[in-house]
């Protein structure tokens, strides 16, 4: 099985501020689009109320993964490739899953 922990890809996409790691850093508020440190409770520029989520579960929950090991997957994929099970979901499966 893969450690995607400590892959390079994903420590050289977040040198440029991308990708996973960086998203699980980040908050955007949903009333005027400031993006903020996650671990704020309100907005820095209009004083409402941040959800609870990161930009990565926004992300996570908006595109399919396994339910397994959480890795993202496309729609037709069979079998996950990081932990190898055999994923079987529907279109509306995941989508609506929280």
């Amino acid at each position: 099985m893969i450690d995607y922990t400590k892959s390079d890809k994903y420590l050289r996409l977040a040198s440029f501020g991308m990708g996973p790691y960086v998203m699980k850093k980040l908050k955007v508020c949903k009333n005027c689009g400031q993006i903020t440190g996650a671990w704020r409770f309100f907005c820095p520029s209009c004083k409402r109320f941040l959800s609870v989520g990161t930009l990565f579960d926004t992300y996570k929950r908006m595109h399919f993964h396994c339910p397994y090991c959480k890795i993202m997957l496309t729609a037709d994929t069979q079998y996950c490739p990081h932990c190898g099970r055999k994923v079987s979901f529907h279109s509306s499966e995941q989508m609506t899953e929280k």
